[in-house]
Formats: structure tokens, C-alpha cells, sequence
């Protein structure tokens, strides 16, 4: 068996993420986090609700580790400030294989020949909000340009698609990730409450 989950508490928990990461923590799921009242005690809070509700969490919050998974337009002021008393750490996607894929274009990035184009193509379901994605907006990071093009897609009940094209004259490269089941960011979520206990205070933004 690994690591056990630390004590958490999810602001979010009634959202499709949120209900998944209470299941996959058991009995190390304090509760949720309401939009008023006490905060759940706890190791880890994880935000999992949006821009917005990420924003009227932080000034509640005391001290406690602070894992968020929401995307969009971000508090990033009032995460910089929070993080000088606490760890806290923004990761767009949970799953184990997106921050491979990083690695992965940041390297073929530097290795493409002059001339060559690269644009990032994102899928979710119907009811995502946000667009690019999150991962997406990393993925572009990673290309080292800020005016990469993105395309995003929101048809269905895609889980998550994410696609970088390097194309030149006569060929093209594809990095990709398909995550097939919405448990593995839950499960990436549990990894990552374990990980922000051993890093110091600070924003961290993998």
C-alpha cells in the first residue's frame, strides 16, 4: 500500500472533481468546505470550486497548505501573499502523465530545426467553462511563447485531451496525453496533498 492520504478538506467537494477526491481519500476526507463557517480541521485544504470561489476562500484560510486545481483568471496577487505563511501549490492537472508531456515539449522545443510551427489543441466536455484549459495555458509555457496558438474544443463527455502539433515542411510531431478516467486526477490530487506537506512555504507552480 503507499502513503497515506494527509487529513484534507475540499473547497469544491459537490463538484464532479471534488466528489471524486472525498471517494478516493475515505476516511482522510475532513470535509468540505463550505462558503461560510469554520474550516474543516485538517493538513491540506484543496480548492477544486473556480476563479471566483478560490478568491473568497483565500482570506479564511489560517495557515493550513493549500492545493489548488481550479483554473481561469486566478487571484495570483493573493496566492503570492498567502504562500508566505504556507505552501501552496497550483497544479492545472492532477493526472501523473501531463507534467511528463511538459517535460517532453520543453525538450523537443529546443531540439526543433529553425522554421518549424507549434500550436496546442485541447478537448473537454461540454460543461468545462474555461477556455484554453489550464493545461493548456501550461503547455504554451512550455513551448516558450506566449502567442503559440491554442484551439480548444468542448463537445461531449471528453475527459481530457491535450495535443501539441511541431510541424515543418513535410512532417509533423504530436505530443499527447487522453486521460480515459476522471480518477486519475483524483488520485493525482491525493499525490500531491502527500507532496505539499515536504515543501516549504511559498507559491509553487509546477
Amino acid at each position: 500500500m503507499g502513503e497515506p492520504a494527509p487529513r484534507l478538506a475540499i473547497h469544491g467537494a459537490t463538484g464532479r472533481l471534488g466528489r471524486l477526491i472525498a471517494a478516493e481519500a475515505g476516511a482522510a476526507y475532513a470535509g468540505p468546505v463550505g462558503r461560510s463557517g469554520p474550516i474543516p480541521a485538517c493538513e491540506v485544504v484543496i480548492d477544486v470550486s473556480s476563479a471566483a470561489g478560490l478568491a473568497a476562500l483565500l482570506p479564511r484560510l489560517s495557515g493550513q497548505p493549500l492545493l489548488v486545481g481550479s483554473t481561469g483568471a486566478l487571484p495570483w496577487e493573493a496566492l503570492e501573499a498567502y504562500g508566505a505563511q504556507a505552501p501552496v501549490a497550483v497544479v492545472p492537472n492532477f493526472s501523473a502523465g501531463v507534467p511528463l508531456l511538459i517535460e517532453l515539449v520543453e525538450a523537443a522545443v529546443g531540439a526543433l530545426p529553425a522554421g518549424w510551427s507549434i500550436e496546442v489543441i485541447e478537448a473537454h466536455h461540454s460543461h468545462k467553462l474555461d477556455a484554453p484549459s489550464g493545461t493548456a495555458r501550461r503547455l504554451v509555457q512550455a513551448t516558450g511563447s506566449p502567442d503559440t496558438p491554442t484551439h480548444s474544443i468542448r463537445a461531449g463527455d471528453t475527459i481530457g485531451e491535450h495535443t501539441v502539433w511541431l510541424a515543418g515542411p513535410g512532417e509533423r510531431i504530436e505530443l499527447k496525453h487522453v486521460a480515459t478516467r476522471r480518477e486519475v486526477f483524483a488520485l493525482g490530487a491525493l499525490r500531491w496533498a502527500r507532496d505539499l506537506l515536504r515543501l516549504p512555504a511559498g507559491l509553487h507552480r509546477p
